[in-house]
């Protein structure tokens, strides 16, 4: 069932300043729980916890279903007041019972209901596009990284998709949402397309693909037949239309994944790691360096 009319009837019988949330069994608190655990909503909504990423939300200009505060959370009111729009109600709940259904650890007390927006793949595509392609990437963590990494440096969207029935955590999941610091929010952003429509429809669109691998990775060797050519980042053309392919944190890109694409990139390393120890950079460091080159060759560093 919607809860848009149950907001406005809300909103209309006790307005901003209502009696207090007092039972766990309340819709709206119940709503609250199920969004910010990450269960599926639906009405598609989302579920944003902490005065970060609820300014986020109000600051993006998404549709805010509701706005809940606890006691303690009162303090953070009168800051939010001029992103809410009266169509918001502002709920009201005990600090005990805000605590029941937060997803951290030392909740502050401000939590929001909030309806992404829908993307489309041609949303990516506007202007000279670098898109971040994220397949398989399991670690909410790595996921929000690399749309932090991706807004900062300048990528005009983001794409998520699955490789052999293995997914790519949700960008809208609180873990990823609290590692993207509310970029997952800003950033346009087609989450679960199939990977090998993505990819055609990239190729149809003049995007070319870069599959980013392991400095040293030999799966595919150099020479045999359909592997695509290596090179450094500073070697790929990120001026064009470009699309990084960044893969699952143990496994990598699928190999028929890699052969699909224009170019394999990788970051180079001291004798591959075997100086330091550390055998590759994880897909959020990787895709880091990688979007950072992107934006040096687009001009974005002055």
């Amino acid at each position: 069932m919607s809860l848009r009319g149950t907001a406005k009837s809300a909103k209309n019988k006790s307005g901003e300043q209502g009696s207090l949330i007092s039972s766990r069994d309340n819709r709206w608190l119940k709503r609250f729980r199920a969004c910010l655990a990450g269960e599926d909503d639906d009405d598609g909504l989302v579920g944003v916890e902490g005065m970060r990423l609820v300014e986020a939300a109000l600051g993006s200009g998404l549709d805010v279903e509701a706005l809940l505060v606890s006691t303690s959370g009162e303090r953070h009111v009168g800051r939010l007041s001029g992103l809410v729009t009266s169509d918001s109600p502002i709920l009201r709940t005990t600090d005990r019972l805000f605590a029941g259904i937060a997803d951290t650890r030392t909740p502050q007390g401000v939590a929001a209901l909030v309806r992404p927006k829908i993307v489309k793949l041609e949303d990516l595509l506007k202007g000279v596009a670098l898109v971040a392609v994220l397949v398989a990437v399991q670690d909410p963590g790595n996921v929000g990284t690399i749309l932090r990494a991706a807004e900062a440096f300048g990528a005009t969207g983001a794409a998520t998709c699955s490789a052999a029935g293995v997914g790519t955590a949700n960008p809208l999941a609180s873990k990823a949402l609290r590692a993207s610091a509310g970029s997952a929010l800003r950033l346009p952003i087609v989450h679960g397309m199939s990977c090998a429509i993505l990819l055609t429809q990239l190729r149809v669109s003049g995007v070319k693909l870069y599959a980013g691998v392991p400095d040293g990775d030999a799966r595919l060797g150099g020479k045999s037949e359909g592997t695509p050519p290596l090179v450094r980042p500073w070697e790929a053309d990120w001026k064009s239309p470009v699309a990084l392919l960044i893969g699952n944190e143990g496994a990598g890109l699928d190999e028929g994944i890699v052969r699909s694409c224009d170019a394999r990139v990788s970051i180079p390393q001291l004798e591959s790691g075997k100086t330091t120890g550390v055998e590759s950079l994880n897909a959020a460091m990787a895709g880091t360096v990688l979007l950072y080159e992107a934006m040096r060759q687009r001009g974005g560093v002055s």
